[in-house]
């Protein structure tokens, strides 16, 4: 059994060594449909931001030399509001009434909350609170100056990378096209999910599952059915998958009498790297290429399935879409609770995750093993158990993911 990082090694080398510039061209996305997809284009600032001196608080644009002496009043000469700027220069002893987002007066340096002041008079102010200079306000340009970098090819687009887009005037933006990824599970016993199960039959959810981490991963899943446990189904289904730019087949992949995958796989000159990972769940996890296809092999139950899609096929994807970072992203917890580990075998297994007093604490989640969805579904991370013999203690650090 490969190790779970030498396993991903060899996934990300292989890929490595088939890329091409012409895999995954860019594409044009409308701005609104490019949410967590991949940029293939540095963005440059096309003004300065803030365009202009602007206030961040309503209050009043002062000089900041006027109030050395607190209380201080001071005369309105005007009202700056977000959109129409006030036509006022400020002098000694005078201000303007200002609010968040308006553009600062010519000779003011600083804004007073209003909070901090008191209205004698419509034409007067009395301050309060002094300010320093340049308190309350944001200079031209304080955020990025025109032409400078602000979003990098390779970043996975976020909802403050949409405002960021929006707001440089990109109505339209490109992103990687989207890896085509066949799904195939496999089983005499599943059904769709539409359908109620027979004795000995269950639903069919590791279709749905890896989809859903398809999409998330970036890529577009293309389903291909439920195979049966008999070489012409598969053959057909597996067939097809290979024309995609990944296939992924879930089940059939284990020492059982009816785990016809690798056959199949070999009968269509599928070269497989591995076929076992030390990684609990998830140990029958097969990889491998034909042409300019990239082969798994998932473990049939739904938990393994998942992880070992997280670990293996999730950064293989992310590469393919040219993203800046691939690798799982791995925190660290203090235990909660005393875990056994495994000498055989690395676990990622539910857990409990939370985060308090500066930090992450953690502890395993109640679960039946790796078919328990509802254990998983109650848990929100997966805790990472290091293949050794011993325990890992109360109070020591361990790894995990997040599970959103």
């Amino acid at each position: 059994m490969l190790p779970i990082e030498r396993g991903l090694e060899i996934v990300m080398s292989t890929a490595k060594a088939k890329d091409r510039p012409d895999w995954m061209p860019a594409e044009p996305a409308p701005l609104l449909e490019s949410m967590h997809r991949i940029l293939r284009e540095d963005v440059l600032s096309d003004a300065d931001s803030p365009r202009f001196d602007k206030a961040v608080r309503d209050g009043f644009a002062v000089r900041f030399e006027d109030l050395a002496q607190i209380p201080a009043v001071l005369n309105v000469i005007g009202e700056s509001r977000a959109g129409a700027g006030a036509d006022v220069n400020i002098q000694r002893g005078q201000c303007c009434e200002i609010m968040t987002g308006a553009p600062l007066p010519p000779g003011a340096n600083a804004v007073v909350m209003v909070e901090n002041t008191e209205r004698p008079s419509p034409v007067s102010v009395r301050i309060l609170k002094g300010v320093r200079e340049n308190e309350g306000l944001l200079r031209r340009g304080a955020e990025a100056r025109q032409g400078e970098n602000i979003l990098r090819a390779g970043r996975r687009i976020g909802i403050a990378d949409i405002g960021l887009l929006a707001g440089t005037g990109k109505a339209t933006v490109l992103v990687s096209k989207k890896p085509r990824v066949a799904v195939i599970a496999t089983g005499d016993e599943l059904v769709d999910v539409h359908e109620s199960p027979q004795p000995g039959q269950i639903r069919n959810s590791n279709t749905y599952t890896i989809c859903a981490q398809v999409r998330e991963a970036g890529a577009e899943p293309v389903l291909l059915g439920i195979g049966r446990d008999n070489l012409d189904d598969l053959r057909g289904r597996i067939r097809r998958g290979l024309e995609h730019d990944v296939l992924l087949v879930s089940g059939g992949v284990s020492m059982g009498k009816y785990d016809l995958v690798e056959t199949v796989f070999a009968e269509f000159g599928v070269e497989v790297l591995f076929d076992k990972i030390a990684m609990k769940p998830g140990k029958p996890t097969v990889f491998g290429h034909r042409g300019n296809a990239y082969v798994f092999g998932l473990p049939g139950n739904p938990i393994s399935t998942m992880v070992a899609f997280h670990m293996f096929v999730r950064p293989l994807l992310l590469f393919l879409l040219k993203a800046e970072t691939t690798a799982p992203k791995i925190l660290e917890a203090k235990l909660e609770a005393a875990a056994t580990c495994d000498p055989e075998r690395a676990a990622l297994v539910p857990a409990l995750v939370r985060f308090e007093g500066g930090q992450y604490w953690i502890r395993t989640a109640p679960w039946k093993g790796s078919s328990d969805l509802v254990g998983l579904a109650r848990a929100n991370a997966l805790i990472m158990i290091p293949r050794r013999p011993g325990t890992l203690e109360t109070g020591e650090s361990a790894q995990f993911l997040l599970m959103e």
